[in-house]
């Protein structure tokens, strides 16, 4: 078994431990709890990243079975990067499984997202109905009713923030593929001054960025 094999195995294992400890079932929460901050590490991390992906990109995926989980072990659980998951849905079938992993909430969120990253190949390129017939049994595991799966399709408003949150991304941080990333204090990636990584980069490029942003917030 392969490297990305393993990390496939204990991803899932981990992401569904995740949604095992939240109630079994799922009410549909807020809009405004459903578009909470997915983030990783400590708030008051030095050095923040903002990943801007999709769950239905490819080159997504190889970033989060590729650099990320050296990134997370070697800086995230140590406290010195605290890393943002932004919504960048490049496409009809990432806008739908974003909705459907921002509707069950901030207990499972991080859980479903692994899952849906994991299992890319069994929702995100099928056509029509079957799409969304996978998209609901992922639904389903998270807690989630079909009548529930169907109101969360429909949030009228949670659609409207993601939307926004794209059009965010686009002019103000100017994005226009995923994954990119923008890797610096908050203050810097607000004033546009961030290091940026375009692609799935390998560990090597992000481990060189994030030493020079702590080098340059140890100067302070």
């Amino acid at each position: 078994m392969n490297r990305n094999n393993l990390l496939s195995v204990f991803s899932v294992a981990t992401a569904i431990m995740l949604l095992l400890v939240a109630p079994a079932r799922a009410e549909l929460v807020s809009t405004e709890e459903a578009l909470k901050e997915i983030s990783y590490g400590r708030a008051d991390a030095p050095v923040l990243i903002y990943g801007f992906e999709s769950l239905s990109c490819p080159h997504c995926r190889e970033f989060h079975f590729g650099a990320w989980p050296q990134i997370r072990k070697e800086y995230v659980d140590s406290g010195k990067v605290r890393f943002v998951l932004r919504d960048f849905p490049h496409n009809a079938q990432g806008f739908l499984g974003l909705l459907t992993a921002r509707c069950l909430g901030p207990q499972r969120v991080k859980g479903i997202v692994e899952i849906l990253f994991t299992n890319q190949s069994q929702w995100a390129f099928l056509g029509g109905d079957k799409f969304y017939e996978a998209l609901g049994r992922y639904a389903r595991l998270g807690g989630l009713s079909n009548d529930d799966f169907r109101s969360c399709q429909q949030n009228e408003d949670l659609i409207k923030g993601i939307r926004d949150r794209v059009k965010e991304a686009t002019e103000k941080y100017k994005i226009g593929s995923v994954p990119a990333f923008l890797i610096g204090t908050k203050k810097q990636i607000e004033s546009g001054n961030a290091k940026r990584i375009n692609g799935a980069a390998p560990f090597e490029t992000f481990d060189r960025a994030i030493k020079q942003a702590l080098a340059e917030t140890d100067k302070k």
